[in-house]
């Protein structure tokens, strides 16, 4: 029988509802789907424009609230009291991914968890950014349970604030990659590729091109939002790197069942590792050959298709990878039907 975790869930986003899934959306979809929410509030980041409200999925209410200051002069405090006048007003559970604004929202009556995805105080932000994070994730680290997506995350929480978090990893969308269908890619091959956002704090753009200029290997094509620097699309370009934008999460499967190889070239640094990457499970769901730089879950991983190795070593175990005959996978990832029965059971206990 089902246990019912919320009627009216809110969730703080640091990202919108878009085409391009993440962990938030999967999640939702199946809490909703299993009867575990009745329905969803979706809060994403505040602009200076007009408030939008929108349905992009069912049981989904999608608000942009407008942001009528500058953050430095208290405009998420606004948002937060607009938010509790309103949407929140009938509520029974509050989703924090949005640290600097949950700050703002938890502990006014309405119970709540504060899932952490990324540790962005590793990230570089200005002074002023860094400290109004540090400050809303303390806060929110003594008022509401934590729920984390990597084992690093949970141990970072514990040395912080002596947490125990709650770990529930990421998911697949084992149903999307059962009936993918194979894509003809334009290009020489074999055809290698990374599919997942574009940033220059995780993308290693150095070894990207490098990969693109090495013998044995046809075409590099990189798929996802774009949020690179000018100078690194540049050297991307000039190697002959491929870059195809967004794609529909509906299409993920495809791609990845589509490339003869699937790589990670993250760089290895205290931000990457605390990533629970959903691409390193999903790699796993398409049965193709994986090559990824020991960060961002893939260092965990031990399945005989995938190779974790350096920077050094990275073109040439993509080669061999490309010349191989795919190993069968040793094993099948958790769906997000199972993590959102995880995250639901990981709540309520709390």
């Amino acid at each position: 029988m089902t246990t019912l975790l919320a009627r009216h869930l809110v969730v703080l986003s640091l990202e919108p509802w878009d085409g391009v899934w993440r962990r938030n959306q999967h999640l939702v979809s199946q809490l909703l789907e299993q009867g575990l929410v009745e329905r969803v509030t979706f809060v994403e980041p505040a602009g200076r424009g007009r408030a939008t409200r929108s349905t992009p999925h069912p049981g989904v209410t999608a608000l942009r609230p407008r942001l009528r200051l500058p953050r430095r002069a208290g405009g998420l405090r606004l948002v937060a009291a607009e938010l509790r006048a309103g949407p929140l007003r009938g509520a029974d559970l509050l989703w924090v991914n949005d640290a600097p604004l949950g700050r703002w929202v938890a502990g006014h009556g309405v119970r709540g968890f504060h899932d952490v995805t990324d540790d962005w105080r590793e990230t570089v932000n200005t002074p002023r950014v860094r400290d109004r994070l540090v400050a809303a994730e303390d806060w929110l680290a003594l008022a509401i349970p934590t729920v984390v997506c990597s084992d690093v995350l949970a141990q970072r929480w514990h040395e912080r604030y002596g947490v125990r978090a709650h770990v529930v990893p990421n998911g697949v969308d084992l149903d999307g990659f059962r009936h993918a269908r194979r894509l003809v890619l334009d290009g020489p091959g074999p055809h290698v590729g990374y599919v997942g956002t574009l940033h220059a704090e995780r993308l290693d753009v150095p070894l990207v091109a490098e990969l693109a200029r090495t013998p044995g290997i046809g075409t590099v094509h990189l798929v996802g939002p774009d949020a690179l620097d000018d100078a690194s699309r540049a050297e991307l370009d000039a190697a002959g790197v491929v870059r195809h934008g967004p794609v529909d999460h509906t299409e993920v499967p495809s791609w990845m069942t589509s490339l003869d190889v699937l790589v990670c070239p993250h760089l290895i640094t205290p931000f990457t590792l605390s990533l629970d990457a959903i691409k390193a499970r999903e790699y796993l769901a398409a049965g193709r050959p994986v090559v990824a730089t020991p960060t961002s879950g893939f260092q965990s991983l031990t399945d005989a298709g995938t190779s974790v190795v350096g920077r050094s070593a990275f073109a040439g175990a993509v080669v061999r990878a490309a010349a191989a005959p795919p190993a069968p996978a040793s094993h099948i990832p958790t769906g997000w039907r199972d993590r959102a029965l995880q995250l639901s059971a990981a709540v309520s206990r709390t």
